[in-house]
């Protein structure tokens, strides 16, 4: 029986890692980017355990440079699910009287822009009827923005654009044959989930992924876009 493919874009570590890792365990045959002067030793050890099944390749998606060649490295491959993994928190102010134009730039070419651009790049290598997802957050929610005094604008406006950038790719998408997933993965440990440490999180990545798996697999043939966490609950927009 012919392997399903993923490409999970942003895969060396925390949630791209686990999905990763989730994938092979089903056998699947995944394509896993890094960036270029990542730390790629988890990804290398989990290439050593599944030589059949999994292909490293790297890219920075705020590099428009790296688009054509990674696009080559792909040949003939078409894909089942792709997973648009890459993300950063930004600044730790997050605040736009405080951001410099670099950090808002920043957080928005790896947050919004990159990930939405590559995408556009990506969809003649989706088979019939395959699923896009993108790595969004609760904090997305413009209706689920009920918490005076927490703030995070700069991450909120990232995830609401990338948001937006998914729709218009739905939207122009061959309409009723793909899905396009906007995923919550809930408050993971992760280094960036944490702060590297500085606050604790809600789950860990093995909860994250597991719930995520088995929500795009529940919606992977809905043909919608949806706005969903890693439990299956639906966000409001």
């Amino acid at each position: 029986m012919k392997r399903q493919r993923i490409l999970i874009v942003g895969a060396e570590k925390g949630l791209g890692l686990g999905l990763t890792e989730a994938y092979l365990k089903k056998d699947w045959e995944v394509f896993a980017t890094h960036l270029p002067d990542a730390d790629v030793s988890s990804l290398l050890a989990l290439e050593r355990d599944y030589p059949d099944n999994l292909t490293t390749g790297e890219i920075d998606v705020t590099d428009a440079s790296h688009i054509r060649p990674f696009i080559d490295s792909l040949g003939a491959r078409a894909f089942d699910i792709i997973f648009m993994v890459a993300g950063i928190y930004g600044p730790l102010h997050q605040s736009v009287l405080q951001a410099s134009d670099a950090e808002f730039q920043q957080i928005m070419m790896t947050n919004t822009f990159g990930p939405a651009r590559l995408a556009r790049h990506l969809l003649p290598f989706m088979k019939p009827a395959s699923t896009l997802v993108f790595m969004s957050s609760h904090r997305g929610s413009i209706a689920g923005n009920t918490e005076p005094g927490i703030g995070l604008e700069l991450y909120r406006a990232s995830k609401v654009a990338l948001n937006m950038l998914a729709r218009c790719i739905y939207m122009d998408l061959k309409q009723g044959e793909h899905t396009v997933l906007s995923v919550h993965p809930g408050w993971v440990a992760t280094a960036m989930g944490t702060l590297d440490g500085a606050v604790e999180a809600e789950i860990d990545v093995k909860t994250s992924v597991n719930g995520m798996v088995n929500v795009i697999e529940l919606h992977r043939n809905d043909k919608k876009h949806l706005f969903l966490d890693y439990e299956n609950n639906t966000w409001p927009w």
